[in-house]
């Protein structure tokens, strides 16, 4: 029972684990206070790697008798040094911006899938399809643009209320409905894969004159609430 407690350390070192978390709480809150930033959710691939690190580092301290609170506090002063000079290089370099933080990425424009999306059989929409309900649309025809951001955001920029086009349906109860045979009533359908949308008549359903493919879902023509 003792070695499933307390492993390998004894008792005493209960007291050391609570002042080893306490330092390492302090010393990772004034780096991340030294990194500027507010949020997770203006983190970076890059800036969450930094993160994991700390962490790591503040893990150890905290609850290995072994590793140093010196050694590990110097662990994390040098990766907020290597964070700091990282920063410098992004705003001197593009390419090393690019390289190491990414680039924003045009997801829908004028209500359809951009060709490198497409082509991109990777991507999951769940999540983006969440943000894009966030932003209040319906569907993709009330989006001029929509941009995947470097911090995992999205940008949503909305079609004028007299330039709304029909388009892909993205509620929750819409979007799960697909048809690979046949379209069961008259009405607006759109392309699952590309976002292409036309009246479809009730019968067995085609192939999509922009992408190829053959996965169909509702599509919607409604305007601003």
């Amino acid at each position: 029972m003792k070695d499933i407690l307390l492993g390998t350390e004894t008792w005493s070192f209960l007291p050391e684990v609570l002042l080893r978390c306490f330092i390492s709480f302090i010393v990772v809150l004034l780096a991340l206070r030294l990194t500027g930033k507010k949020g997770v959710r203006q983190l970076t691939v890059f800036e969450l790697v930094i993160i994991l690190t700390l962490g790591s580092a503040a893990g150890d301290m905290g609850f290995y008798s072994d590793v140093g609170i010196l050694p590990a506090v110097l662990t994390i002063i040098s990766i907020i040094i290597f964070y700091r000079a990282i920063t410098y290089l992004l705003l001197k370099s593009d390419k090393i911006e690019k390289l190491i933080e990414g680039e924003p990425v045009i997801i829908i424009k004028n209500g359809r899938y951009t060709e490198e999306v497409v082509k991109n059989e990777n991507i999951s929409f769940d999540e983006f399809f969440m943000e894009l309900r966030l932003a209040g649309i319906e569907h993709l025809g009330q989006v001029k643009y929509a941009i995947l951001e470097v911090n995992g955001g999205v940008s949503v920029f909305k079609r004028s209320k007299n330039d709304i086009k029909p388009g892909l349906h993205i509620l929750p109860d819409k979007v799960k409905k697909c048809y690979t045979t046949q379209y069961p009533r008259d009405g607006l359908y759109a392309c699952v894969c590309c976002g292409y949308t036309e009246s479809k008549l009730q019968g067995p359903v085609d192939t999509c004159n922009s992408c190829g493919k053959v996965k169909w879902s509702e599509a919607s023509d409604a305007g601003w609430i």
